[in-house]
């Protein structure tokens, strides 16, 4: 499964946005197999008078950058073919928050009642 997210920005530095993509897809990587970026982070400037007809939050200026991110999930293909990447990350993704509510419920039970 290849999915394709995009971002309009404004002034920003490129250098830490590519980082902390980078990052995450590293941190995702970690319980989602086969989930990757696919190519580098690309940033492609917006020419003035292109028609985005767009703020960014809080009206802090205009657009001038759009970020496009390219990722890929390959899924294990334990049961279903390898391209079916979207299901295995929701599978993953939902044992993940399991797992973490799970270490929440955990550490708010009382030493002396915990099992």
């Amino acid at each position: 499964m290849r999915d394709t997210v995009l971002a309009l920005i404004g002034d920003a530095d490129h250098d830490a946005i590519r980082a902390s993509i980078t990052e995450m897809a590293a941190r995702v990587a970690e319980y989602v197999p086969g989930y990757r970026l696919k190519q580098d982070v690309q940033f492609t400037p917006i020419p003035d008078g292109e028609p985005v007809h767009t703020l960014l939050p809080g009206g802090t200026g205009p657009v001038t950058t759009k970020v496009s991110v390219f990722l890929e999930v390959e899924g294990a293909a334990h049961y279903l073919p390898a391209y079916a990447g979207n299901l295995d990350i929701m599978t993953s993704a939902a044992l993940r928050t399991a797992e973490s509510i799970a270490r929440r419920i955990q550490n708010t039970i009382p030493a002396e009642v915990a099992p």
